[in-house]
């Protein structure tokens, strides 16, 4: 299963939400950081770790023809049982990977496993528009904000693709699921609490690891993986 994360427009965390489904997956996962502006777990939740390997250096290797799962396979680091491909080094970076995003798409699609990946912004020339139509589930993540999710309304039907989009609110704000439903048309799959504690593990590494894996964040993240995890098998 291919699940692509995205946003509509501003920040609101795609890159935690896509590591706080991940590190709870209740099934074998890779999170693969596809953003076209870069790369952000090595400099946060991954700080310390070398960038020998990820999206960039699989790049580099498909271009020569090689074998995409099996070099992909040696380009994911391996965190107990779960896997990241780290996201590119560089914006510049993008125009090599650009015509190679169809073929990305079909390896994550059908490879073993399930993958988590992680389009940060979409609507700009350099969306990965790939791996959207190879999806098997589209999140497009908000805060229910008025910013938010006025940025976001004009693009939802940009991404109505294979499958019709869905949205995971994260954070907090003045609406709520049923509203934001209702006025944009969409389903809302679930809402990740404001957890500034936890967050801030994700994106910076600094903090308890102890307290991560009891926060609120991983516990509604673990609620909703499995929830998505029974839909598509039903």
């Amino acid at each position: 299963m291919l699940i692509v994360l995205c946003s509509g427009g501003h920040s609101p965390g795609v890159t935690t939400a896509g590591l706080a489904l991940t590190l709870t997956w209740p099934r074998e996962v890779l999170f693969a950081e596809c953003d076209p502006a870069g790369g952000s777990v090595l400099s946060g939740y991954l700080v310390g770790h070398r960038q020998d390997r990820g999206l960039g250096e699989w790049a580099v290797q498909l271009r020569r023809g090689a074998d995409a799962p099996a070099t992909l396979a040696e380009q994911v680091l391996q965190l107990e049982d779960r896997r990241i491909l780290l996201g590119l080094a560089s914006p510049s970076q993008v125009s090599s990977v650009q015509p190679l995003w169809p073929g990305i798409a079909e390896t994550f699609a059908t490879m073993g496993g399930d993958v988590i990946a992680d389009i940060g912004r979409i609507g700009g020339s350099d969306t990965p528009t790939p791996l959207l139509a190879r999806a098997d589930r589209i999140l497009v993540i908000a805060q229910p904000t008025l910013r938010d999710l006025s940025a976001l309304a004009p693009r939802l039907a940009e991404i109505n693709h294979r499958v019709s989009p869905h949205m995971l609110l994260t954070g907090d704000g003045p609406y709520g699921r049923r509203e934001v439903a209702r006025t944009l048309g969409v389903e809302v799959v679930g809402h990740l609490p404001h957890d500034p504690k936890a967050a801030t593990i994700l994106t910076h590494g600094a903090g308890s690891e102890r307290y991560l894996s009891r926060s609120l964040l991983l516990r509604a993240a673990r609620s909703l993986g499995t929830k998505l995890c029974e839909r598509v098998a039903a």
